[in-house]
């Protein structure tokens, strides 16, 4: 297990864990190693739990078979208020995985085992989704984000993933999983950071994609528009609605669903997950390291001058670079087309929107080789 943190931003903190640090108390799972990679499967179907699933399709119910682990206890020095789980994983065809979060409170109790998604990369035999309707008096799911009520404060977490299958030849796997917490009152703040010029004048060749495809004004595919993007630049082509299909929520009934779209990335073979950054020195570092960066940020009339739509409730956007003033050139996937995709927007107003509307979130995604930058302040 790894817990990055640092004094510079205990407000957030994120724990990856790599599928040898999950194979503890686990029921029909296994370790399996592949290509120098540990990944945690179901065992034989001996050790399975049986059970019966109704298909996508509403067909009859299938036999299908089930082995769940429960993560370590996750300690935190500083309280928060947030959790946002994500993972990489594949899930062949007859497949899917199941996550689900708890948090231990200040005053020692556990909330229960929240869902926090039924997921598969295809829809052969579940429909990804969310859960809605899971709100109590210590907290709420927010499609991809678990949030305590006011007045209550995480102290500790703990995961759970149930592995599934309808095909006894087939099992799903799972190579890592990430929770960032964050304590929501100081998200706005961020790391308060000057741009340290590590990247100004740099801009990354990233691929640009429009979200409008075929001219339509599609407001629901910037994220599946901007991870495709980011995904063409790492070489893997796929088209916006590929994308968007692929990252269908289909409780949400949409495409934003930001754990959704990291794991899909994954099935590329890329590294992905998502966090919340403290300030856009901290993009610099990524666009430094030769990687793009996909943050999530909402706005209202005239808030963001340049952007090719007028305000936004949540919209993605890929950081590709910074001029040579410290302005941030982005892909925003509302332009027009692929050629009015490119924008440049001011340095301080971006950072400002995104750190007080989606607390400074971001999807990294990148190769598993990629020197990474050394200090993440708790964010990588």
């Amino acid at each position: 297990m790894t817990v990055l943190g640092t004094a510079a931003r205990p407000d957030v903190a994120l724990t990856r864990q790599a599928a040898s640090d999950l194979l503890r108390g686990g029921d029909g799972v296994a370790l399996e190693g592949r290509g120098g990679t540990s990944r945690l499967v179901l065992a034989s179907l001996a050790q399975l739990r049986k059970g019966s699933i109704e298909t996508s399709e509403g067909a009859a119910a299938r036999a299908c078979w089930s082995g769940t682990v429960e993560s370590p206890v996750v300690e935190r020095d500083q309280p928060f208020d947030t959790a946002i789980p994500s993972w990489n994983a594949l899930t062949p065809a007859g497949t899917w995985l199941q996550i689900d979060l708890r948090v231990r409170l200040g005053d020692g109790r556990w909330t229960p085992y929240y869902t926090m998604a039924v997921w598969a990369s295809g829809s052969e035999t579940v429909r990804r989704h969310s859960v809605d309707g899971q709100d109590d008096a210590d907290a709420e799911v927010l499609t991809d984000t678990l949030r305590l009520r006011a007045g209550r404060t995480g102290r500790a977490f703990q995961y759970r993933l149930t592995l599934s299958t309808a095909d006894a030849r087939s099992t799903p796997s799972v190579r890592s999983v990430s929770v960032v917490t964050s304590d929501s009152r100081r998200e706005p703040t961020g790391l308060a950071s000057p741009g340290e010029q590590t990247a100004w004048g740099r801009e990354l060749p990233v691929p640009e994609r429009s979200q409008r495809v075929s001219g339509d004004s599609v407001g629901g595919w910037c994220s599946p528009t901007a991870t495709a993007m980011v995904l063409a630049y790492w070489g893997h082509a796929v088209t916006v609605r590929d994308a968007a299909e692929a990252t269908y929520d289909h409780t949400y009934a949409g495409t934003g669903n930001w754990a959704f779209n990291t794991a899909w990335a994954t099935t590329y073979g890329l590294e992905a997950f998502v966090t919340r950054l403290g300030s856009l020195s901290q993009v610099e570092a990524w666009i430094a390291a030769g990687a793009p960066v996909i943050i999530s940020l909402a706005f209202g009339a005239g808030q963001l001058p340049g952007a090719p739509i007028a305000s936004s409730d949540g919209h993605l956007i890929v950081v590709r670079g910074f001029d040579g003033s410290g302005d941030v050139i982005v892909n925003d996937p509302a332009g027009r087309s692929d050629s009015d995709v490119r924008r440049v927007y001011d340095r301080r107003s971006l950072e400002a929107l995104w750190l007080r509307s989606s607390g400074g979130t971001a999807y990294l995604i990148h190769p598993s080789g990629l020197a990474i930058p050394g200090s993440g302040s708790g964010s990588w």
